[in-house]
């Protein structure tokens, strides 16, 4: 049966790192879906996703406000950095490193899959 919710009504947890003011809005939690792990994540200007790879999911990135510096590959493949606007998408296939940096408040809807837990591998601190 669908599921469905508002992100207005979601309350927005604290990432779990150090020094650091990002939040995720929990949509999956919300919404409980089989296939997927999507969320909501808000960075402040300045603040990074950690650099890392995922094992086995794709990720796809919908810019939703704000602008943010890409960087991606690194580690054997060649490394790649450009900026992604309001409205962008992004897919980054399993075992390519990204790291996203918020050159301005901003929000990102991220959609994992398949839908496996703890399934990222943090590279470096950067």
């Amino acid at each position: 049966m669908p599921t469905h919710c508002s992100l207005d009504d979601l309350e927005a947890v604290p990432v779990d790192r150090s020094g650091t003011d990002a939040s995720v809005l929990p949509v999956g939690y919300e919404l409980r879906p089989e296939e997927m792990r999507p969320a909501v994540w808000t960075l402040p200007a300045g603040e990074s996703t950690p650099y890392h790879r995922q094992r086995e999911q794709e990720e796809l990135y919908l810019v939703l406000a704000g602008r943010f510096r890409v960087r991606t590959g690194g580690g054997g493949d060649e490394e790649e950095t450009f900026e992604l606007g309001p409205r962008d998408v992004l897919v980054v296939e399993p075992e390519t490193a990204r790291q996203l940096t918020a050159l301005e408040d901003g929000e990102l809807f991220i959609v994992g899959a398949p839908n496996v837990k703890d399934d990222g591998v943090v590279l470096d601190g950067d």
